[in-house]
């Protein structure tokens, strides 16, 4: 029984000049506890000290205290890993059959976070789609990144409230659809229908106008966003401004609004432009098919 109470004692193992493995490997992990400990002791006192200023702030903060508590970790770790190098051998043994066992996964998984954070890849806020899931991206680690999940439904696309966590060698065996958050404006279109006979003409003029409207489509920020996008990458959008298409089809006339709204924007801008079409075909006496 004392044997066991001194193989559990962080004092009487540290003391000792000479330690066998089993002894080092139980100091190793009394160090990794009192690191995790004071991690997270030093985060929650910094942020009742300074609150951040919102979750972006708390997020990156948390994220590079996180990486520096690791590399010290690391570094302090090497005196109690050498000073045992008589056991040197075994370890190096035993760590080799578990590198053989996993190192492709786990090479790969580097190799994605290399892709993932160069020049064709993605950040914290970007909505991706990989391998059918699509989401915004909210956290990126070394072996994997998670998505805050997106409804399947294109009407919706609203977040599910699920995190979805995808290893990074995803990004090399799926392709990956991405809309960056530095621009974030996809083409979307709105298409109703009216009856033949309609005036069409001022039902066109109407549609023009409140795509026109600065409080339903704000073009200013969006040519803002552009000339900015601009600055860093080599963007060719063409024609960015909104237009109707008209088609004459079986069973009436088909107005089709192509319009650029912002990716997480866009069940709202839907709803924004219905509520001004009834508003307004309403008053003009047009009827929807």
């Amino acid at each position: 029984m004392e044997d066991i109470i001194q193989l559990l004692n962080p004092f009487y193992l540290l003391s000792l000049k000479e330690r066998t493995i089993s002894q080092e490997l139980i100091l190793v992990v009394y160090f990794i506890i009192s690191l995790v400990i004071v991690y997270k002791t030093f985060v929650l006192t910094f942020d009742r000290i300074r609150p951040p200023a919102d979750n972006s702030v708390r997020y990156n903060r948390r994220r590079v205290t996180r990486i520096l508590f690791v590399l010290v970790g690391a570094v302090s770790l090497l005196p109690i890993i050498f000073s045992g190098l008589s056991y040197l051998p075994t370890v190096m043994g035993l760590a080799g059959a578990g590198i053989v066992i996993s190192l492709k996964d786990i090479t790969l998984n580097y190799v994605g976070w290399l892709m993932i954070h160069g020049s064709n890849g993605f950040e914290v806020g970007d909505r991706i789609e990989i391998d059918g899931i699509r989401g915004d991206v909210v956290n990126i680690g070394i072996n994997r990144f998670t998505l805050m999940e997106i409804s399947q439904d294109p009407k919706s696309e609203q977040s599910t409230n699920r995190l979805v966590h995808i290893p990074n060698h995803s990004v090399i065996l799926h392709k990956v659809y991405v809309v960056k958050e530095k621009f974030g404006f996809i083409w979307d279109e709105f298409r109703l229908k009216v009856p033949h006979g309609s005036d069409w003409e001022k039902a066109e003029k109407l549609l023009n106008g409140i795509l026109q409207n600065g409080s339903i489509i704000d073009q200013h920020k969006i040519d803002q966003t552009v000339r900015e996008l601009s600055k860093n990458y080599l963007v060719r959008l063409g024609k960015i401004t909104p237009i109707v298409y008209i088609n004459v089809e079986e069973g009436g006339i088909l107005f089709s609004l192509r319009y650029l709204t912002h990716i997480k924007e866009k069940r709202n801008q839907r709803a924004r432009i219905s509520r001004e079409v009834l508003k307004e075909f309403s008053e003009a006496g047009i009827r929807i098919l």
